[in-house]
């Protein structure tokens, strides 16, 4: 590997690592936290994946839907708070100035893109959304997904060129960094959960579908007078399975989302060749070390 594609393909690992990790405890303690505590909520656990999501449990003294739905919403408004932000006020031609932008329009990317798929198909901070709106859910849901895709397609247009700019063969040369990058944090992210295989955050990223699936074949079971074969069991479950289909929304926004990046990238500008400075790669090494640390302690604690 070349020697400047290895030091983009180090400055995105690491500003993926510090825009999670930083991301995830401010969703998760500030924006959940934060809200439940507003509610007179005693939060009673929290779990911060190192490399993953994480989840936060809490007690209202009285319960009403409008304070949770205060409390699960919260999480995705800090990060399009914080994005907007970012993206908006982070002014600059340097490098730095312009990683700055793309992180924030990557916040609000993440955060709509939750907020859509979730409403949509009801898991996650979108699972009260899904079930209050009911048919409602779907225009919400596509308004998300727009902005999602206008994230991405400034987002990209934003950043591209300008990271392109530091290495030789730019079409190439970012495109493997941008693969090796997100290889990376995306199999630090998936290694982790099937090692910690946490039921809380399995239970809730399951879509509304698996959970009504699992609830009509468990009541089929103990209907059953005989015993039931492995097989009686399979063929049930398809059939539920059949009975409740779904619309590919998650695939429809995705490729929605591929096109965007597609057409920024186009759109995007073509500096003149520039080298990534020491300073900066350093500054994002510390800064990405410095949070995975953060959340391990946090960890620790709960």
């Amino acid at each position: 590997m070349r020697k400047d594609v290895f030091r983009l393909t180090v400055l995105l690992a690491c500003a993926a690592l510090a825009t999670s990790r930083l991301g995830l405890i401010g969703h998760e303690l500030v924006g959940h936290g934060g809200a439940a505590l507003l509610c007179g909520a005693r939060i009673s656990a929290v779990q911060l994946f190192w490399f993953a999501g994480g989840w936060i449990r809490y007690r209202l003294p009285e319960p009403s839907f409008a304070s949770a739905l205060f409390i699960t919403m919260a999480g995705i408004a800090l990060e399009l708070v914080v994005g907007l932000v970012l993206a908006i006020f982070a002014r600059g031609a340097s490098l730095g100035r312009h990683i700055v932008r793309g992180i924030g329009m990557a916040l609000v990317l993440h955060a709509t893109w939750y907020l859509a798929t979730g409403a949509f198909h009801g898991f996650g901070d979108g699972l009260l959304l899904y079930r209050w709106l009911g048919g409602a859910r779907i225009p919400v849901a596509i308004a998300a997904g727009l902005v999602t895709c206008a994230a991405t397609f400034l987002g990209a247009r934003e950043v591209v060129g300008t990271l392109a700019s530091t290495v030789s063969r730019r079409f190439a040369g970012t495109l493997l960094a941008f693969v090796l990058a997100g290889g990376f944090h995306a199999a630090l992210t998936i290694s982790e959960l099937r090692l910690r295989r946490d039921p809380t955050y399995v239970e809730t990223m399951k879509p509304e579908r698996e959970r009504v699936i699992a609830q009509e074949l468990a009541t089929w079971e103990k209907a059953q007078r005989t015993q039931i074969t492995p097989e009686a069991k399979r063929v049930e479950a398809a059939k539920i399975a059949q009975a409740h289909p779904t619309f590919p929304f998650v695939w429809i926004l995705a490729l929605c989302t591929a096109l965007a990046a597609f057409l920024g990238i186009v759109k995007t500008k073509r500096p003149a060749p520039q080298s990534i400075p020491d300073a900066l790669l350093v500054r994002f090494v510390v800064l990405a070390v410095a949070s995975v640390g953060l959340v391990i302690a946090i960890s620790s604690l709960g």
